[in-house]
């Protein structure tokens, strides 16, 4: 939650929300309007105009389909290009491809061609009609596309573990948070909480729930880029059994079963196998997860819960188990 010191008086001010349309491209979006008031002003810094803007841009992404920042980094790099290089090989300006790196909303048809691009093979027979490239740099991104080609048709069993587990070919949307989930990152942050406060599974599943809202609450994306589901446990990812055994079989974690009176609970404990690897996150990222850890350490299973159940966003949807909006990121209780 986001604290400032008042321009206009001693106060520290808590940043306010409401629905508010906001126009882009001729269009009007409803958002989450942030800001501050005091004294009869209202304003804003520099953080809530990234948030409001980017909730914009990440509606208008998701009606028309267009990639996102990340995508966008992710296509170029893979193929060993600058980005002005990769500007002049799709036709763009020379900074247009670093600008929609950066978060800048591509015209449709400059987002239909970086979207063709992604698949190496129709890369390679672009770049075989530019005559950008001098014959070095053509052999060698040539090279890569090659390498990139037999990669892809190796990963296929990869792709169908993650689809099953993650929803993997879910585009970012509302219900991801605007991320498109890896399991890598989702093991990673399970293995980041499992070290620090070795939960019992209901816990754990909360500790995700919070890291993904309230990253998107504070950065405007999700963390994980997991779909969440209210139960009446509270809210959970929504595949959430496959996730947990996945990460057991493939070591990350292990499970303990401990005898209680009304059943047997799982309490996870690293596994042997694989080792946390801290550069999957951003250092933003894990300030989210270790406010996460300071917040819940020395809280028993059974106050994550009670916590849980007074989110709004587990009160207006646990009565169907009803799929969790991103939007409700905005109206968490939980202070990170």
């Amino acid at each position: 939650m986001n604290y400032i010191a008042s321009p206009f008086s001693d106060r520290t001010l808590e940043v306010q929300t409401r629905l508010e349309k906001i126009p882009f491209r001729k269009e009007e979006f409803e958002i989450i309007y942030h800001f501050y008031e005091d004294e009869g002003h209202q304003f804003t810094t520099d953080q809530e105009d990234e948030i409001n803007l980017k909730q914009v841009y990440n509606q208008y992404r998701e009606k028309y389909n267009l990639p996102f920042p990340e995508e966008i980094q992710e296509i170029r790099a893979k193929y060993h290009l600058s980005a002005a290089k990769m500007s002049e090989v799709l036709g763009f300006g020379i900074n247009v491809y670093r600008q929609y790196e950066n978060g800048e909303v591509p015209s449709h048809s400059n987002a239909r061609l970086i979207q063709l691009i992604k698949d190496p093979e129709e890369f390679k027979k672009l770049v075989q009609l530019s005559d950008i490239l001098n014959p070095k740099e053509l052999e060698k991104v040539i090279r890569q596309t090659d390498i990139l080609i037999q990669e892809n048709k190796a990963k296929q069993a990869q792709w169908i573990i993650e689809d099953y587990l993650l929803d993997y070919s879910e585009k970012p949307c509302s219900q991801n948070g605007y991320q498109k989930p890896t399991i890598e990152k989702v093991g990673q942050t399970i293995l980041y909480f499992v070290e620090k406060l070795k939960p019992y599974k209901t816990a754990l599943n909360k500790f995700l729930f919070y890291a993904d809202f309230g990253h998107y609450r504070n950065y405007g994306k999700s963390l994980m880029g997991l779909q969440y589901r209210a139960i009446p446990l509270g809210i959970v990812p929504s595949n959430y059994n496959k996730i947990l055994a996945y990460t057991i079989e493939s070591g990350l974690i292990n499970v303990e079963y401990i005898d209680f009176p009304n059943g047997i609970g799982e309490r996870y404990k690293p596994g042997s196998i694989v080792e946390q690897n801290p550069s999957v996150f951003s250092k933003e990222e894990l300030k989210t997860l270790d406010s996460i850890i300071t917040t819940f350490s020395g809280k028993n299973t059974k106050e994550v819960v009670d916590l849980n159940h007074k989110e709004i966003a587990w009160v207006k949807n646990h009565k169907n188990r009803q799929m969790v909006d991103y939007k409700y990121a905005f109206e968490l209780m939980l202070k990170l």
